[in-house]
């Protein structure tokens, strides 16, 4: 009898074959070897190619059917009989692992805090809360409107009977731009329920913007840089009010170091 006899064991996978005492498994992404059941008994030798089954297939058709129909298995030996049922079990359950994609966790987004309209300074953080919320589906606020009434729905009080009305006029025959456009939308809100004069507001926060001596200077940057990028100050404006803001220690460094103060933000 050959040495070369050629065994094959059908998985989801692929066809499993061998030679010379070896069994090569596919699968689409790995390759390894496993040991092949020597066989106690002479075969007979198939010539002809073997069939692959697809995966609808091998749904339909139980392991044990493949391995009885396979004439190159040797029934006949329970315990290599036993083995080579393992091995086709163990190989269709790793090609489903490996071609199944990872489930990604849900992730849990805030709604945003309800708007009133009683705080003007509240509306900005509302609306940038609209923004994150938005930025976490982008499949489910695909347009300007649907944008629109989700930030809607989280109103009360003189916003919401705001809004009323301008709903109640649409059942009249009157249609407002900003109910179908985002940015009006924002504009629009800003004029009702936003800080009257926002550039003369932000302008005399940041000119009584001060970096607490116990604070690191994180917190002192980031606020600087909220009010500063709503205004259209120059570099040296922003340089001066900044270097101004900051604790007499950190000035005495700045000041000392070669080349001066810095000219530019």
């Amino acid at each position: 009898m050959s040495n070369s006899i050629h065994s094959t064991i059908v998985s989801p996978a692929g066809v499993v074959s061998g030679r010379s005492g070896t069994t090569l498994c596919w699968n689409k992404r790995v390759q390894f070897l496993i040991p092949r059941p020597r066989l106690l008994h002479s075969q007979p030798l198939l010539q002809s190619r073997p069939t692959s089954l697809t995966s609808d297939s091998m749904s339909s058709q139980p392991v044990i059917s493949i391995i009885e129909s396979n004439p190159f298995i040797p029934q006949s030996n329970p315990s290599v009989y036993l083995l080579s049922t393992n091995i086709v079990n163990a190989l269709c359950h790793l090609s489903n692992t490996l071609g199944r994609p990872p489930i990604a966790p849900p992730v849990k987004v805030r709604v945003p805090n309800v708007f009133d309209g009683t705080d003007p300074h509240q509306l900005h953080y509302f609306l940038f809360q609209c923004r994150l919320y938005f930025r976490s589906g982008p499949t489910l606020f695909k347009s300007d409107f649907d944008k629109i009434n989700f930030a809607m729905t989280y109103v009360s009080g003189m916003v919401q009977d705001w809004l009323q009305v301008a709903l109640e006029q649409e059942d009249r025959g009157v249609h407002y731009a900003w109910l179908y456009s985002w940015s009006s939308f924002v504009k629009e809100m800003h004029t009702y329920f936003g800080i009257p004069n926002v550039t003369t507001e932000l302008a005399h926060s940041l000119d009584h913007l001060r970096m607490n001596p116990d604070d690191r200077i994180t917190i002192y940057n980031v606020a600087f840089l909220w009010y500063s990028a709503q205004l259209q100050w120059t570099e040296n404006a922003l340089c001066h009010r900044y270097y101004s803001g900051l604790p007499d220690r950190i000035q005495d460094i700045i000041s000392t170091r070669e080349g001066g103060k810095p000219s530019t933000f």
